[in-house]
This record gives structure tokens, C-alpha cells and sequence, in this order.
């Protein structure tokens, strides 16, 4: 869009409003007559457009036929620019350099950005992609762009594909991670289904094997639930894959500790400015301290085109800590939020059927403690291994 842009303004043209007659049967002749036209807007009747030098010279036969009057509002252009400047040859000198300059520059590329990445991080693509020759402030070729990309894929262990897409001097590369395969489901091996918590039974439900536990009893973690030795009618035994649902009534317990807490004064609080001028940064002042640290860009742009010039403004902060006594306000805030965590962990896995919350006053403050019983899924596998004997004849 920009070197469109800057092709219409080296070559010049006219921006203009028509009025009265007929807009639609006008731009249709416009357009039958190969007359470019952009920027159009139609309002109540009234027309405004932009046109190429040329073809602003041949709309008046459009307008004619379709009963408008056009008017020029602004001529724009290299070539106006020079015919208004002609006595000031330093200007005019200075704007053509300017122009050349930005028609190079705008054939590298000034940002580079990564998108569809979840566990890798964004500086290790852009670290990997800058290795094969993607990197601000190169001119970059289609043929590169694909040569890199699939590089990447083979290089980057978890990547499944990736592309890259340029808009004006920014890149996008986008990517997207394997998906690792689901575990399969191995039952060739003898198993014993064992309880991975305390709980009251509430249901079984046996696939294979023999229950060891009844509905209605108390179980300890580690309690055989279902065995995977299978026992036969001639008094055989043989050693079997067990497997089964058991849900059972579980209680939990959760303490929020809110009497060790340290508290941050703010020390050091510094920002510096710095000038990116095509690819350089210039800082002007002292570095700021990367405790906390954060940046933020500010570019020109033109329409999707990043320009090389801006300011970057950097951050810093540093604190000093040390602990620090709550209210019972804050104490009663900070409880309310750690079993809220809590809460939303258990739920991912077991249905909460009664809770409650007690609080005491210790020598350090208030403690809040969360009880809740929760109907889950307790059965765990546990592989039943065998010990291999040689028998000496």
C-alpha cells in the first residue's frame, strides 16, 4: 500500500469534488474509460475522489455526460512540489534525497514479530530465525523467507510448521507447535488398582479383577481396591490387568498461611529515552535499573508499514522489602483469595459436596483453614511385578 502510495505521489495527482448530475453514472464512465479513481466518497449527491494527473485531463468528458460539475480541491505530488519550490533548489534537493532514502529503507525490514507460539518463547524463534538471515534490518527474499521457515521446522524439535508472512517492512512469522501423542493405554500388564487417598467408598464399578473393597467402607492411601490375581475354578491362579471405577468421599484441607508476608517500598524509579533511527538506538541518559523492568515502542507508521524511526522508552524500578504485619482486614482478603485458588484446583478433578471455613488467632495472626468433602475418583494402577526364578534340574 505505501509504494503504491509514494508511485501516486512521485508522478503527482488531484484531489477533487463533483456536485450535481449523476455520481454513479460518472464513476461508471470514469471506469469504463479506464480513468483511475481512489479515495471516493458519496456524500448527498456531492463526490469527492483523487485522480492521476492524466486522468483528471480526460474526467471532464465523464462529467460532461453525466451532468457534474468537478472542481479541484488540492494538487498533490513531487511534481507540484517542485514547481511551487523551483527557487529554493536546497529544498528541493533535500525533499529528493529524503524520498530516494525512503524508497530504499522501505525495502528492509524494520520489525519482526511471532505469533501461534504457546510454550516456546518468542526470543528463541526470533534467535533461531535471525541464524538463518531473518533479521531487522535485512532485505529479505521470498525464496529466504521459505528456506527459513522450513529449516525451522526441521531444526526446532517442537515445531509441526511455520511460515512467514511480510506486511510493508514487518514480519510476521507465524508458527504452530506439535501436539504431543496421547499416551497409550497399555493393558498387557498385570495391575492392581490401589487407593491414591483416604476416603469412604460410595460406588465400584470393577472392569477386571476382583474387588477388595466393599461400598461403604473406609480406605487408607495404598489400600488394594482391586486385585489383579484372578482365581480360577480348579484353584489356578493367574495374574491379570485390573482395572475399574471407584468413587469414594474424600475430605480436604487447605491452611492460608498470611503471617509471613514481606512488603515492597519503592527505592529507585528511573526512565530513559532513546532515538531507533534506521536499525541504531541512540539512549540519552543513564541506564535504568532491570529489577522491574518494562519497554515500550513508539514507531512511525504508514498504513501496515513499520517505519525505522521512533522512540523507545524504557522503564526501571527497584524496591526494597522486608515483612511486614497485616490487618486482619487484608489478612481476611488474602484467605478469601488462597481458597478460592484452592477451590477452583479441586474442582478439576472432584465434586465438592459440603465446605466450610474456620479461622483462629495464632501468635502470628489469623489462620484460616478450608475444609470440604469431595466425591472423586481414587483408583490408581499398580503394576504387579514378578520375580523371575531359574529352576537348576
Amino acid at each position: 500500500m505505501f509504494i503504491i502510495e509514494l508511485i501516486r505521489w512521485l508522478f503527482g495527482y488531484i484531489n477533487f469534488r463533483a456536485f450535481e448530475g449523476f455520481p454513479d453514472r460518472f464513476i461508471n464512465l470514469c471506469t469504463k474509460n479506464q480513468i483511475p479513481l481512489w479515495n471516493i466518497k458519496n456524500v448527498g449527491g456531492r463526490l469527492s475522489a483523487s485522480t492521476t494527473i492524466q486522468g483528471y485531463l480526460n474526467i471532464r468528458e465523464c462529467a460532461k455526460k453525466s451532468g457534474m460539475k468537478v472542481r479541484v480541491v488540492e494538487k498533490k505530488g513531487l511534481i507540484f512540489f517542485l514547481k511551487k519550490h523551483k527557487k529554493r533548489v536546497g529544498i528541493v534537493i533535500g525533499a529528493s534525497i529524503c524520498v530516494v532514502i525512503f524508497t530504499i529503507l522501505s525495502q528492509f525490514v524494520w520489525n519482526i514479530s511471532v505469533v501461534g507460539n504457546d510454550t516456546l518463547e518468542t526470543d528463541f524463534i526470533l534467535s533461531a530465525f535471525e541464524d538463518y538471515g531473518i533479521k531487522v534490518g535485512a532485505r529479505i527474499t521470498k525464496e529466504q523467507m521459505q528456506n527459513a521457515s522450513e529449516k525451522a521446522v526441521i531444526d526446532i524439535e517442537k515445531l509441526s510448521w511455520a511460515t512467514i508472512n511480510q506486511k510493508g517492512t514487518v514480519l510476521v512469522i507465524e508458527v504452530r507447535e506439535k501436539v504431543d501423542a496421547p499416551e497409550m493405554y497399555d493393558n498387557s500388564k498385570p495391575t492392581n488398582v490401589i487407593a491414591k487417598e483416604d476416603g469412604l467408598i460410595l460406588s465400584l464399578d470393577i472392569l477386571y479383577g476382583n474387588a477388595e473393597a466393599k461400598v461403604g467402607s473406609a480406605v487408607t492411601k495404598g489400600d488394594l481396591l482391586i486385585s489383579g490375581i484372578a482365581k480360577h475354578p480348579d484353584g489356578s491362579e493367574s495374574l491379570i490387568h485390573a482395572d475399574g471405577h471407584i468413587k469414594a468421599l474424600v475430605k480436604k484441607k487447605n491452611v492460608s498461611d498470611t503471617k509471613s508476608f514481606n512488603c515492597y517500598n519503592l527505592t529507585t524509579e528511573s526512565k530513559r529515552k532513546s532515538l531507533f533511527f534506521f536499525g541504531v538506538k541512540i539512549p540519552f541518559g543513564k541506564k535504568v535499573p532491570n529489577t522491574f523492568y518494562s519497554l515500550h515502542n513508539s514507531f512511525l507508521e504508514s498504513d501496515e508499514m513499520l517505519l525505522p524511526l521512533g522512540i523507545i522508552t524504557e522503564y526501571g524500578a527497584e524496591y526494597s522489602s522486608e515483612k511486614c504485619e497485616l490487618s486482619e482486614t487484608m489478612q481476611n482478603k488474602i484467605a478469601l483469595y488462597d481458597n478460592a485458588l484452592y477451590v477452583r484446583e479441586l474442582l478439576d478433578y472432584c465434586d465438592i459436596k459440603t465446605s466450610s471455613v474456620t479461622a483462629k488467632t495464632t501468635e502470628y495472626g489469623q489462620e484460616y483453614s478450608f475444609f470440604a468433602e469431595c466425591e472423586q475418583e481414587i483408583g490408581v494402577l499398580q503394576e504387579i511385578y514378578v520375580e523371575k526364578t531359574n529352576d537348576i534340574a
